[in-house]
């Protein structure tokens, strides 16, 4: 079943286009092609409570291209989720009544819980992991924890993500990246799961671009990126590195995608802070997430 599934993001728009494959042993996704553009909806909206003009001008446009290649593709069922900024804002289901009209079918406005039910279930659907596993993603507007083993069984959403968190640094006046942490640590202690999974696993772009620097590998090697571990120590040492340097260095260091690289300090601190706040000892990154999640929803409706 050919599908396509958008994520309207905090940060970025993103677009999947694959065959979902099902038989006894369940359903994959096949010949999977991944678009993204950072657009930052959300930028502003901490503030204001509203998305702005120009934010929605980016998205809506990065929509429009995501609509034509949809039309090419010839999918069978297509289905779009906007997550943290715009059920945050004031003005979200006016942006959503824009975002039909632009891509033909109506975007469904997911709160934290189904966003991580998603995000769980195509982070982990071609895992080999038999025992339980957390996935934590760090978006532009919130992060998600979610445990479980084939189904997850707690899930919480906080309000906070890269561009939540850069916004704040400055509005806030975390002057150093212990204020910054300390912080973070705040707002993550009402999450505590039932149980202690076997496994962490971390979702998103912040993730794959933390291992990216890490590994120092190029955007073209997404797929290697699938099965790369960081220990904790190699975790909070390349957190440690970006602080120390600027948006324009971090934007020139292999896969960190260019437009991402200004909020990429705050989303790193994010992406340590839930490690450690479940006391992981290493975090396996995956390049499969909530769009997987919209994809295998999509085939089993």
């Amino acid at each position: 079943m050919r599908v396509a599934a958008v994520d309207i993001g905090t940060n970025s728009i993103r677009l999947l286009l694959g065959d979902v494959v099902t038989d006894d042993r369940g359903s994959w996704l096949v010949d999977a092609e991944r678009h993204e553009a950072i657009t930052r909806l959300g930028e502003g909206l901490d503030a204001s409570g509203r998305l702005g003009d120009a934010p929605m001008g980016r998205a809506l446009a990065g929509l429009g291209y995501y609509a034509r290649l949809i039309d090419d593709a010839n999918v069978e069922a297509a289905a779009a989720v906007a997550t943290a900024a715009t059920r945050s804002a004031e003005n979200g289901s006016a942006f959503t009544d824009q975002v039909s009209g632009v891509l033909g079918f109506r975007p469904r406005i997911v709160d934290g819980v189904e966003e991580a039910r998603l995000t769980f279930n195509g982070a982990t659907n071609t895992m080999d992991h038999q025992g339980t596993v957390c996935v934590i993603d760090v978006g532009g507007g919130s992060t998600e924890f979610v445990i479980g083993q084939r189904y997850p069984d707690y899930a919480v959403s906080v309000d906070l993500g890269s561009v939540r968190l850069t916004e704040r640094i400055v509005s806030l006046g975390l002057r150093n990246p212990t204020a910054v942490r300390a912080y973070v640590d705040s707002l993550f202690d009402h999450v505590v799961p039932p149980y202690v999974s076997s496994l962490v696993l971390g979702s998103g772009g912040t993730f794959t671009s933390l291992a990216a620097v890490h590994y120092g590998s190029g955007a073209d090697e997404s797929d290697t990126r699938r099965h790369r571990v960081l220990s904790f120590d190699e975790l909070q040492s390349t957190v440690d590195r970006l602080q120390m340097m600027t948006p324009a260095s971090i934007a020139e260091l292999p896969g960190v995608v260019p437009a991402r690289a200004g909020v990429l300090q705050a989303g790193a601190i994010c992406a340590e802070r839930a490690v450690a706040h479940l006391g992981g000892a290493t975090v396996r990154v995956s390049v499969s997430d909530i769009l997987d999640g919209i994809a295998l929803d999509l085939a089993q409706s």
